[in-house]
């Protein structure tokens, strides 16, 4: 998870643009001349001088990158499990209203059925469309299976090594998920 980000405190800022160096240098020198006059000279500065900051902001700059490079995949996995889950409510949906209309055509298959054994002769055809229908829904409700069984296996592909539990709570198998 990614914190907010907080700007750098006075502390970190001086940190940051505070320096160790080291310098070496000679001191003053003095010569006596033969005539008895003494020179003195300025100090001459020979040296090396280096910089160490005390903080670096490109580090903590890499941290966050990474951060929200990890909170973007995330996000991105999230939404497409989302979407992926919203496609198989749709799914479930779609097959309960199959599953109704399948019923129906049973039913009002049995109910022309029960006319033509008395006697209605004219039910014959309706019969047929009857049958012909069920056979219709029969069919969708045969490829809707199997477009739920892949659509649950998808989502739960986004379970990482807990696939099997999910994929068992999707299909109705588990009643709850495990805590962990």
């Amino acid at each position: 998870m990614v914190a907010a980000y907080q700007p750098p405190g006075a502390l970190q800022r001086v940190m940051e643009h505070t320096s160790v160096f080291v310098r070496a240098a000679s001191g003053t020198s003095s010569t006596v001349s033969e005539s008895g006059d003494t020179t003195t000279s300025e100090p001459v500065t020979v040296g090396i001088q280096i910089n160490i900051p005390l903080a670096s902001p490109k580090e903590r700059r890499e941290f966050t990158q990474q951060a929200l490079a990890e909170a973007t995949r995330i996000d991105e996995v999230r939404g497409r499990a989302l979407t992926d889950l919203a496609k198989l409510r749709e799914l479930e949906a779609e097959r309960a209203a199959v599953g109704e209309r399948l019923d129906f055509q049973k039913a009002k298959a049995d109910w022309v059925q029960e006319r033509i054994k008395k006697g209605y002769e004219g039910e014959v055809e309706k019969l047929w469309d009857a049958a012909q229908k069920q056979n219709v829904e029969a069919a969708a409700a045969k490829r809707l299976d199997l477009l739920l069984d892949a659509q649950r296996r998808q989502v739960a592909h986004f379970a990482g090594e807990q696939w099997q539990p999910l994929l068992d709570y999707l299909s109705g198998q588990r009643k709850q998920l495990p805590e962990n």
